[in-house]
This record gives C-alpha cells, structure tokens and sequence, in this order.
C-alpha cells in the first residue's frame, strides 16, 4: 500500500474525478476509534477543509474526533470497520453531516480492498436534493392550484349551463336562427370548458395517494382491449404484443398510459388505412417500452410540445379531445421514475417510447 502511494499513482488516477474518493485502514477490527486516512482526493479534502499534511497517516479520532459524536459520521465509521472485517460493499444512501464535514447531505458507499482496508466513495448532493425538494413543493402547488381552481369553475360553469338549457327549453326555435345559432354556440363551449375542467382535475388527481404494486402489463393490455373493442372493431385495428413484463408500479396510472397512446395510435390514423399498433419492452436498467403505430405521424419540430398541458396539434374539427393526453402519459411517466419521448415520421407512423425505472 506504501509503495503505491509514494507512486503517486492515486493522486494522480483520483484528483480530477469530481466523487470524492477515500482509502481507509482499520489496524483493530475491533475499535473503530482506530480507523486511519491513508488516502484522501481533493474532493473530500476540500469538503473537509484539511489538507494532506493533516490528514493523511493519522487517525479520525486525531483529525476529527467530532464525527464521533455524530449519528451520519459514526454510522459511515463503524461501516469502514464492518466492510474492512467482511468484505463486501454497503451502500449507505444519503448520509447528513454537520460537523466534521461541510454541513450537506452526501451519497455514500463503502467498499472492500483486502483485510484491514476499505475505500469509500462519497458526493455532496445537497444542492440537488434541495432542488428535488423546491420542485416537489411546487408541484403540489400546482397541483392544489389545479384542483381548486377547477372545484371553484364548476359552480360557475354549472349555472351556465342551466340558464343555457333553459333558453334552448324556452326559446330555441322561437327566435331567428341567428339567435339559435348562439344558443349552440354557448352550449357547445360550455360542454368544452367542462371537458377541460375535468381534464385538469384529473391531471391534478394523477398518482395522489396510491401505493405501487406488482402489475402484469399484458393484463394490463387486455383489459385495455375490452374497453375499446368497439372502437377497435369499427376501425378494424391490429393490436400486437410481445411478452410484457411485471413490474411495480400504479395499476390505474399505467392503465391510463398505454390507453392513451393506444387511443391515440387509433384515433391518429391514415384515411382508409386500418391501424397497427405493436407494443414492446425491452430490459437495460429499468424497462423501456415501445407503443408503435401507423398513423399520420407527427412533425418532428412538434415532438417536445405534444407532452404539454392542453397543447394541439389539430383543431377541434379534425379531432376531437382536449389536448390533455400525452401530459397524463407524460405525469405517469415521471412518477416511476421515467421519461417519455416519441421518434415519428410525418405520413409514416410514430414510435413513442417511455422507461419505467425498477427502484
């Protein structure tokens, strides 16, 4: 170990890594109080404040004795001694320092060299998991921002619509057809404001409250084609599938993803040309799925903005919805820890992939 220190070697293999990296001796597998630095990069030392010459050789206990008197730096220590004894790894997640490191929280992991000898591997993430926390404020929110908004519409909304169905009750066909055309006209927008509101409160609701479980996705596919066997009837849709896993996630959630895209690849069809939808998964660090289709396609410069809350790419006339889907599948998405993207072909088809993560 001496000579591969005086090499050099280490400095200089990891010095520029941005994780910081430690080697550690424990001489007593008994006392953790006689845990030495032998090798520190210059993240930790930065993190710790010291530099070589206080650190390197001596014993925690003469550097920093205070980590011994804090849960997150006496856990990590007694986890040297363990893993120096038994060999292994331990992964111990975030761990919080106070006091003989910068105050933050830090990713972890403890590893065995040989016998008496571990290193470890650590990264200060506190920016970013104080970043995870802002967004997961704002998130609920926007969330309860979406949901009280919607319940303070509909009163309104509602009232709308009964004094329209009492003009249609009381007067449509007793006016001019000006005036009739009018009364369609405002019944016909306060059905779509209240399919909006709708959506938004079920946007809103996506994932809230519910526990993840194991879901077999081919079952998941079948229920899916009970729902929409008359639509896939009349539009003699193909619909096949390989061997789909199991896998933990929200059993609704996921169900409102594959049907929308499902949904889409039927409603986004070409003109005398019977939708083929193919479903796939594939495994590498999580599970990646592939709904395709033949239909119209989509315009590449269009492939961001389709996740977005109420964005349309067609009018009302052309096809009916209320521009919600894709931001449900996109939402779903996210909450196993996934992302979404689609590759299409305008006039071909489109491939809309999604990673369903396993942690």
């Amino acid at each position: 170990m001496k000579d591969l220190l005086t090499s050099d070697i280490l400095t200089k293999t990891f010095d520029g890594l941005p994780t910081g990296v430690g080697i550690f001796h424990v001489p007593d597998l008994d006392d953790i109080e006689s845990v030495r630095y032998v090798y520190m990069n210059n993240v930790i030392l930065y993190e710790m404040r010291k530099n070589r010459e206080e650190v390197f050789g001596k014993r925690i206990m003469e550097v920093a004795p205070e980590a011994y008197e804090h849960e997150g730096g006496l856990a990590v220590i007694e986890t040297y001694r363990k893993v120096a004894a038994e060999g292994g790894n331990v992964d111990l997640g975030l761990v919080e320092y106070s006091n003989h490191m910068v105050a933050g929280i830090y990713e972890c992991s403890v590893h065995f060299i040989k016998p008496h000898y571990v290193y470890v591997m650590l990264r200060n993430v506190t920016e970013l998991e104080k970043a995870k926390n802002e967004l997961e404020i704002k998130n609920q929110e926007l969330s309860r921002f979406a949901y009280m908004a919607s319940h303070d519409l509909k009163e309104p909304l509602r009232t709308i619509s009964s004094l329209v169905q009492i003009l249609e009750i009381k007067y449509k066909g007793k006016l001019d057809a000006e005036s009739d055309k009018i009364i369609d006209y405002i019944s016909q927008a306060s059905i779509r404001l209240k399919d909006l509101i709708d959506a938004l409160l079920d946007y809103s609701n996506i994932g809230k409250g519910k526990m993840k479980k194991e879901i077999d996705c081919n079952e998941i596919i079948e229920v899916i084609k009970e729902d929409l066997a008359v639509v896939i009837k009349e539009t003699n849709t193909i619909i096949n599938t390989t061997d789909l896993p199991v896998l933990l996630g929200l059993e609704a959630e996921l169900r409102m993803l594959f049907q929308n895209l499902i949904s889409n690849g039927i409603k986004f069809s070409k003109a005398e040309t019977s939708p083929i939808i193919n479903i796939s998964a594939s495994h590498e660090n999580g599970w990646t799925f592939k709904v395709e289709d033949n239909g119209i396609g989509i315009d590449p410069k269009y492939k961001e903005k389709i996740f977005s809350i109420f964005e349309r790419l067609h009018t009302k006339e052309e096809y009916e919805g209320a521009g919600i889907g894709l931001a449900h599948c996109k939402k779903v998405v996210e909450l196993h820890n996934g992302r979404i993207w689609v590759e299409s072909t305008p006039g071909i088809g489109s491939s809309f992939y999604f990673s369903i993560s396993e942690s």
